[in-house]
């Protein structure tokens, strides 16, 4: 038995719907893995809650792979190893955020070049 044409359009009708524009990567994470779809089509249907419908194709990424280290850089480090090694600013940043916000260490990387 299928749905009567007539109560599925009742239905769509009383269903709001809505198409997630500019969406660039959906992850969804377990313990040990991620399922990541880049450039996924996300629609957002409002059924007595909020309910999500993506479509892509999905790659499986493992997480043991991925470490994510948050480094806190200051202007004021960077202005300190940009003036000690005469580079600009731009490239001190990077030299810090290379030795994980080591000054010392970006100083001397810096002046060995």
């Amino acid at each position: 038995m299928g749905i009567n044409p007539r109560d599925l359009q009742k239905m769509m009708k009383k269903m709001k719907m809505e198409e997630l524009k500019g969406v660039e990567e959906v992850i969804i994470r377990f313990a040990d893995y991620e399922l990541v779809l880049p450039n996924a089509e996300v629609t957002k249907m409002f059924m007595g809650g909020e309910v999500y419908q993506i479509s892509g194709n999905s790659t499986r990424r493992d997480r043991s792979d991925v470490e994510i280290i948050e480094i806190e850089i200051s202007d004021e480090d960077i202005q300190l190893v940009a003036t000690q090694t005469g580079v600009s600013e731009q490239e001190a940043e990077d030299a810090l955020l290379e030795s994980d916000g080591d000054i010392a260490k970006a100083i001397m990387f810096l002046k060995s070049k």
